[in-house]
C-alpha cells in the first residue's frame, strides 16, 4: 500500500511519524520508500533533506517530532511547487534571492559544491540510488550510538557469550563480496542529467569543457571559428576538450587586451577644436599634433577665431586703448593666413 502523499489534503503525517520512529532504516531510505512517503523521487529526496537540514543517514528512530515535521513541511512545499510549475524547482527565491537571481534551480542534486554555502557535496549509494548531502554544515551529522539493553545477571551474560563463541567457531568462513560501488561518501562528480538538465553555457561556465559532450564541443568550436578549427571526428574527447579550452583561453586573452586598451578617459576637447587651436596659434604644420584641420577649415578658423594670446591682447587694448597691440594681432592673423595659402599653392 502507498504511504502518505504530501500532495493530498487528507494525508496523515501523525500516522507516518508513528511508523518512521519505529524504523531503523535511514531517513534517506524511508523518503524513497513509497510505502512511507508516496511521491518523492531521488531529486526531491536530496533537496528535501537539504532544506530540512537533515543528514540522509539519520535513522528514523533517531528523529524527533520537530525534525520530522520539518521534513514533512518541506516535502509538501516542494512537491506542491513542482505540481504548480511543472518543474522541479527547489531554490526558494524568498530564502535565497541571490541564488534564484543567478538561475540556480537546485541546491545539491548533481552538484559538486553546495549552492548555498559552497561546501563539498558528497554522494554515495543507498539502496541502488545516488544519495547527496552537503558537508559544509547545511546538513549536520548525528552521531548517536544505538542503545543496548542492560544485562540481567553476570551468569546469563557469560552463558550467552559462550554460545556466541561456539557458534562462530562452527560457522565456515564466508567470502567477502566487495561492492562494485563504494558505500562511503565521496565528493560528487556531476554528470549530464536527463532528469534535471543544465544548459550548455552553465555547464561550460561552472565545470569547463569536460562537462560537455563531444557533439556539444564541436558545435561550439564551429560556431566560434568555423569547421577549419575542428579536430578530426575520430579524435577522442580529451582532444576535443583541449581544443575548446585553447580557443577559450585565446578569446580570454584578446578580451583582456581589448579591455585594458580602453581605460583612457575621453578627451576634454574635440579633435576639431584641438586642430583649430593649433591653426589659430600659428603653429607650424610640420609639428606633430593630435589632430589636423584641412587648410580650408584652418583658414576659416583664423578668420573668425583669434588665438588665446591675441584675445587677451584685444581685451587689454579695449581697456587701455592699445590700438598698436590690436593691429599687431590682426597682422599676425593675416600672416598666418598668407602662409596657409602659400602652403596650399605649393601642394597644388
Amino acid at each position: 500500500a502507498l504511504g502518505e502523499d504530501p500532495l493530498r489534503p487528507d494525508a496523515n503525517p501523525d500516522q507516518l511519524f508513528g511508523r518512521v520512529i519505529k524504523s531503523k532504516k535511514s531517513i534517506g531510505q524511508l523518503i524513497m520508500d513509497q510505502s512511507f512517503f508516496a511521491g518523492p523521487g531521488n531529486i526531491y529526496r536530496a533537496e528535501i533533506l537539504f532544506l530540512a537540514g537533515v543528514y540522509p543517514t539519520t535513522t528514523g528512530n533517531n528523529l524527533d517530532r520537530q525534525t520530522f515535521d520539518k521534513i514533512w513541511d518541506v516535502s509538501v512545499q516542494l512537491l506542491r511547487r513542482g505540481y504548480d510549475t511543472g518543474s522541479i524547482l527547489t531554490v526558494d527565491a524568498t530564502l535565497d534571492p541571490s541564488l534564484a537571481a543567478r538561475g540556480e534551480r537546485r541546491y545539491i542534486y548533481n552538484q559538486s559544491r553546495c549552492a548555498r554555502c559552497n561546501g563539498k557535496v558528497s554522494s554515495w549509494n543507498i539502496s541502488g540510488r545516488t544519495c547527496y548531502a552537503c558537508e559544509g554544515g547545511c546538513q549536520p551529522k548525528q552521531f548517536l550510538l544505538p542503545s543496548t539493553p542492560p544485562v540481567k545477571s553476570k551468569a546469563v551474560a557469560k552463558a550467552k557469550s559462550n554460545e556466541v563463541i561456539a557458534a562462530v567457531a562452527k560457522k565456515p568462513e564466508s567470502k567477502v563480496v566487495k561492492s562494485k560501488r563504494s558505500e562511503q561518501p565521496t565528493q560528487h562528480v556531476p554528470f549530464i542529467s536527463h532528469c534535471a538538465p543544465v544548459t550548455i553555457d552553465q555547464r561550460l561556465k561552472e565545470h569547463g569543457p569536460e562537462r560537455l559532450t563531444i557533439k556539444e564541443i564541436r558545435s561550439i568550436i564551429e560556431h566560434k571559428v568555423g569547421i577549419i578549427a575542428l579536430p578530426s571526428k575520430s579524435s577522442n574527447k580529451a582532444t576535443h576538450v583541449q581544443a575548446l579550452r585553447s580557443l577559450l583561453e585565446k578569446e580570454s586573452m584578446l578580451s583582456t587586451t581589448s579591455s585594458t586598451s580602453c581605460h583612457l578617459p575621453p578627451p576634454t576637447i574635440s579633435a576639431e577644436d584641438a586642430a583649430r587651436e593649433k591653426a589659430v596659434s600659428g603653429e607650424n604644420r610640420a609639428v606633430e599634433h593630435i589632430a589636423e584641420l584641412s587648410r580650408e577649415q584652418a583658414m576659416k578658423a583664423i578668420s573668425v577665431t583669434p588665438s588665446p594670446a591675441e584675445a587677451k591682447k584685444r581685451k587689454k587694448g579695449r581697456k587701455g586703448g592699445g590700438e598698436k597691440d590690436d593691429e599687431a594681432g590682426v597682422e599676425k592673423r593675416k600672416s598666418t593666413r598668407r602662409k596657409l595659402l602659400h602652403d596650399n599653392t605649393d601642394d597644388g
